[in-house]
């Protein structure tokens, strides 16, 4: 409360000095302690005037710079190590399933100092075998100008932007940089123009490599964004999870979101012999970390028996124990299966036999909060409800076999009558068999499938 006292003036940086007046006693030595408050970067400058008596005042100049972007997020809060404001976030995606759905996370920008701030958002790839040390920036114009709404430069001072020209440079090509007749003849164009109207148009910068410019697996929007002294302003990132390939098992997604920070206030920039504020690439960026790993969605399955889901049925099983009461329509095997969820994230799947019409069944328990009811786009599987197995659950699935009067006659048809996956034995007494082979699939909403 003292600070934000100190600093309710709105100047960025304010002096406590105490004492602040006093008696000096003869040959006494005091000492005076002085505390430098900020919130907002800046080169700052004053005169501390120290009055004697009648004496002529003494003026002792004072100096401090504060460098670091104030920008912090809601979740975690400032961390500054004063007089140097740096912060740098993490955004965490967790596990997430190959191929899924994308996953949105809202972050709120918190501007605690007097001015408003525009920020540039950009998005990088943190890749581990780049290589590259430095980038060479070419910028014409602002490299930053505001953008309305709909995405379009903002009318501003000094703006000739251009497309921001980014040169990736090899390390072994830094001492020496050439370039092409076109680029020097334009650059000589530029100089001249410059010349005349004495403004800015071209910016040439080193700096160290962030990483790879890119707009997927991560986005961020919008891209620019104001984030109002004394308040704060929302932004999005998405992390679209890729297609793993079948032969890796995880894949960690580390990327980084700059913002660019820019003030448009000319009352904030500089206030002459006070306070000198550079923007843009001249001061640190926020920095947010993300990070993400991908898998493979995968369900383990546990059975009743070790040789899988076989059933033995035998056409005696239609014979009621009363012989009088007629012959069975339907007799039925069932078999349990336990799926079990032993990842971190939520799995979404459809449960569904390969081949429709076939003497198998279906029925499953889910947990309570394990149902969501959607359907597929597939025409043969829309009355399909997708299921949900969230971390440690698991689902009972029953399977069942139909011995019916109708599948007897199966042995008397020829094999282009058959049901797919059937098939008649003939045995060396003259007996026949039917065999009935059956594929369940768990379709993941991914559309990977486990058999």
């Amino acid at each position: 409360e003292f600070a934000a006292a100190l600093l309710s003036e709105g100047k960025g940086a304010a002096f406590h000095i105490q004492p602040s007046t006093g008696t000096l006693e003869a040959f006494q030595q005091l000492t005076i302690e002085i505390a430098a408050y900020n919130n907002m970067w800046g080169e700052y400058q004053d005169n501390l005037v120290c009055k004697v008596g009648d004496l002529q005042p003494k003026l002792i100049p004072m100096q401090m710079t504060v460098k670091g972007c104030p920008i912090f997020l809601q979740l975690t809060g400032p961390q500054p190590e004063p007089p140097i404001i740096r912060y740098s976030s993490l955004s965490r995606f967790g596990t997430q399933v190959s191929g899924g759905s994308p996953v949105l996370r809202r972050v709120q920008l918190n501007n605690p100092t007097p001015f408003d701030i525009r920020l540039d958002l950009q998005v990088y790839n943190l890749e581990p075998d780049d290589e590259k040390l430095v980038d060479l920036l070419v910028l014409f114009g602002d490299p930053f100008p505001p953008v309305d709404t709909a995405g379009n430069e903002a009318a501003s001072s000094g703006s000739t932007s251009e497309s921001e020209v980014v040169l990736k440079l090899d390390p072994t090509a830094i001492p020496s940089c050439t370039f092409s007749k076109e680029f020097r003849s334009s650059f000589r164009r530029a100089t001249l123009s410059q010349e005349s109207t004495r403004e800015k148009i071209i910016s040439v910068l080193i700096q160290p490599h962030e990483g790879v410019p890119a707009d997927s697996p991560y986005s961020v929007a919008p891209r620019q964004t104001v984030v109002p002294g004394g308040g704060s302003s929302d932004v999005y990132i998405s992390f679209t999870p890729l297609v793993l390939p079948d032969t890796a098992a995880e894949l960690r997604c580390d990327g980084l979101v700059l913002g660019v920070t820019s003030l448009d206030d000319k009352l904030a920039r500089t206030v002459p012999n006070k306070v000198q504020r550079s923007h843009g690439y001249g001061v640190p960026p926020l920095r947010v970390h993300t990070e993400a790993v991908l898998r493979h969605p995968l369900l383990e399955v546990e059975m009743d028996h070790d040789r899988g889901m076989v059933f033995y049925s035998v056409a005696s099983d239609l014979l009621p124990a009363r012989p009088f009461d007629g012959v069975l329509t339907d007799a039925v095997i069932t078999q349990s299966l336990k799926l079990r969820n032993c990842t971190k994230v939520p799995l979404y799947f459809r449960l569904f036999l390969s081949t429709p019409s076939t003497p198998f069944s279906l029925s499953s328990t889910d947990p309570k909060k394990g149902t969501k009811t959607s359907h597929s786009k597939k025409e043969e599987r829309e009355q399909q409800p997708q299921r949900v197995l969230y971390p440690q659950q698991n689902m009972l699935v029953k399977v069942s076999f139909h011995t019916t009067l109708e599948l007897l006659r199966y042995q008397h048809l020829p094999e282009t009558q058959l049901l797919p996956g059937c098939q008649v034995l003939q045995l060396e007494n003259g007996e026949r068999k039917l065999k009935f082979d059956q594929n369940l699939v768990i379709e993941h909403s991914n559309y990977s499938s486990q058999v």
